[in-house]
């Protein structure tokens, strides 16, 4: 029987998916009383932590997950479906922020 780890996932964050699985990530790694390096529970604990929003968008990622990778593959596409795409960033980077009393360092950390 395997180890059971406790775990406190963090809340999906639909603004920033890579963000939320970075955070996931970590939340693997400090897991107790063993971190959680299994594709498949990995994969579980990802669905059922996802937005509605989210799970929608990669429907047929959690119906038919495959036997190879789950967790990965399912990453992959919630970052593709879910995240801006580079310009989509780009344009609300530029449209959003103002250099005003800044130095051009600070606003180019805040638009990172």
């Amino acid at each position: 029987m395997e180890d059971i780890s406790a775990v406190k996932i963090p809340a999906f964050v639909s603004s920033d998916p890579a963000l939320w699985f970075g955070m996931l990530e970590s939340t693997f790694v400090m897991a107790i009383p063993k971190l959680i390096t299994d594709e498949r529970t990995k994969y579980n604990y990802c669905v059922a932590y996802l937005s509605p929003d989210a799970a929608i968008a990669v429907r047929d990622v959690i119906i038919s997950p495959g036997s190879t990778n789950p967790y990965s593959k399912l990453k992959e596409e919630v970052i593709a479906r879910c995240g801006e795409s580079k310009s989509q960033e780009i344009r609300r980077l530029l449209a959003g922020e103002q250099l005003g009393d800044r130095k051009p360092s600070e606003l180019f950390r805040v638009m990172q």
